[in-house]
């Protein structure tokens, strides 16, 4: 009966290794395999996506972190003064210019002049 349990928990502590290294939390799904059986946890595991990212991963650029360059096309922080792919020079875009007035509001111009 004692080697049983050791044998449940040891599997429990392996469950709890394999969630943490999936990006889930180790010590709930320890605490889960204790309560159920550390089979059924295993194939809850394995079949569940994983969490975590790779090493080194970034997040996708999008629109609203990243411009392309206009020398060579390649994605770059908003804030880049200089493209880390060519070395241009950029010109931030200056606050001073207003932005583009949307259609709703040249209509209403036009409306109510």
């Amino acid at each position: 009966m004692d080697v049983f349990v050791l044998f449940w928990i040891g599997l429990a502590i392996v469950i709890g290794m394999a969630a943490g290294s999936r990006g889930r939390s180790g010590f709930g799904w320890f605490l889960l395999a204790l309560v159920i059986s550390p089979l059924l946890a295993l194939i809850l595991i394995a079949l569940m996506p994983s969490l975590a990212r790779p090493a080194g991963a970034e997040a996708a650029p999008t629109t609203a972190t990243h411009v392309k360059c206009p020398d060579c096309a390649e994605l770059i922080l908003k804030e880049a003064r200089v493209c880390k792919h060519c070395g241009c020079k950029l010109t931030p875009p200056s606050a001073a210019t207003p932005a583009a007035k949307t259609f709703r509001e040249r209509f209403a111009d036009w409306w109510v002049s």
